[in-house]
Order: C-alpha cells, then sequence, then structure tokens
C-alpha cells in the first residue's frame, strides 16, 4: 500500500488515550505519559527506517514476474533443445563416431605428442 493511501490511526490513538487518562485519572504531565510519548517518537523512527529499508511490494511483484518469465522461457528453450536431441538420437547413430577413425585420432594425437616432446626438451 502506498504511503499517501494508508490509513491514518493517529486520531483513534489520541482518543484511546484520552480514555484511558480519564479512567485513571493521570495528568499530562506524569510520568506514565511521558513513557507514551517516548514510545511514540520510538515506534515513528523505527516505521520510518523500516520504510527505508524495505522495497515495496511493486518492486517485488516486478522481481518475481521477471524470474517467472526467466524460468518459462528456460523451460521452452530446454524442452526445444530436448526434442531437438531425441530427434538426432532416433537415427540408430548415424551421427555417431565410427571406431575406426576414433582409433586413428587416438594414435595421431599420441604421435604428435611424442612428437611436440622431442621438438622441445
Amino acid at each position: 500500500m502506498p504511503l499517501d493511501n494508508q490509513p491514518d490511526f493517529e486520531d483513534a490513538f489520541e482518543a484511546s488515550i484520552a480514555e484511558w487518562r480519564n479512567k485513571h485519572r493521570l495528568q499530562e504531565d506524569d510520568a506514565v505519559m511521558l513513557l507514551i510519548e517516548l514510545f511514540r517518537i520510538h515506534q515513528q523512527h523505527w516505521d520510518e527506517i523500516r520504510h527505508r529499508e524495505l522495497p515495496s511490494f511493486k518492486e517485488f511483484r516486478t522481481d518475481i514476474a521477471k524470474i517467472s518469465e526467466g524460468a518459462r522461457t528456460f523451460h521452452l528453450q530446454s524442452t526445444a533443445l530436448l526434442d531437438t536431441i531425441r530427434k538426432s538420437s532416433v537415427g540408430g547413430g548415424s551421427g555417431g563416431i565410427n571406431p575406426t577413425a576414433a582409433i586413428f585420432a587416438a594414435l595421431a594425437c599420441l604421435l604428435a605428442g611424442y612428437l611436440i616432446g622431442k621438438a622441445w626438451p
């Protein structure tokens, strides 16, 4: 709720204090009345700090909407990727590596490593 639209309970609080003072016959300068005033100062101070530090609910809703949209996009893209992977692997190894080619590649790597080791002692 924006700060402008918040209900003001100040009048109700003042009426309750006046009724309480009349009931217990307290003077304006009584120690209990001074404690009530000190409590109100304290409460106002912490309310101002809380309003400064806490983000508004509008910002919170905006952040949640962004996170939700990111999750939805991630889900759609991961689903599309999984579908593509499933479709490409259905062919029964048509895109796989030939074992003979893998053996020749491994031998070429070993030979290249050996020659590089000889070139730089």
